[in-house]
């Protein structure tokens, strides 16, 4: 007896609703985003400069949230 709660991907699903370029494009530029204010805030050694690396983090958000 097959699980009735099985069936196909995430992928298949943003497929079919014709979203998954785009949702994939979304994902891509966070991750990007989020590995440059990881490596940025890692190596500022100084408070100024982390303040720097925060504003444009939120930058960056406000951009990936059109």
């Amino acid at each position: 007896m097959a699980n009735k709660h099985i069936g196909s991907s995430f992928d298949d699903f943003l497929e079919e609703e014709g979203t998954l370029a785009e949702t994939n494009a979304i994902a891509i530029k966070r991750v990007v985003a989020w590995q440059i204010q990881q490596k940025n805030v890692t190596y500022s050694p100084q408070p100024v400069r982390q303040a720097k690396v925060f504003a444009y983090g939120k930058i960056l958000n406000t951009y990936l949230q059109e």
